[in-house]
């Protein structure tokens, strides 16, 4: 758990050091934070009251590459309608996954 939040792999599966000046480095990293965050809503229950618009943003992103549009259609409905009309990325993200869990 503590080689994933502090180290990154390269394309081989070697463990590295996060470089601070390599802008895709910060990327990746910030890209782990936000899906960890993410997590931690797909975990919890009842309506989300405190959340970060980039994590749901990041999580639905990583779930749609998984095909779990399960996932997207049930953490979108535990957030605020207002949020998820007002944010054109999580709105198209819940609308398609609705769709392929209809099909």
């Amino acid at each position: 758990m503590l080689l994933e939040q502090n180290f990154l792999k390269d394309d081989q599966g070697c463990w590295y050091v996060p470089d601070p000046g390599r802008q895709s480095d910060l990327e990746k990293m910030r890209q782990k934070t936000l899906l960890k965050e993410f997590e931690e809503y797909k975990e919890s229950r009842g309506r989300l009251k405190v959340f970060r618009t980039e994590a749901l943003r990041a999580g639905f992103k990583a779930c749609w590459a998984a095909k779990d549009y399960k996932t997207i259609v049930e953490v979108a409905r535990r957030i605020p309608d207002t949020v998820l009309q007002e944010d054109s990325s999580l709105l198209m993200y819940y609308d398609n996954a609705l769709i392929r869990l209809d099909e």
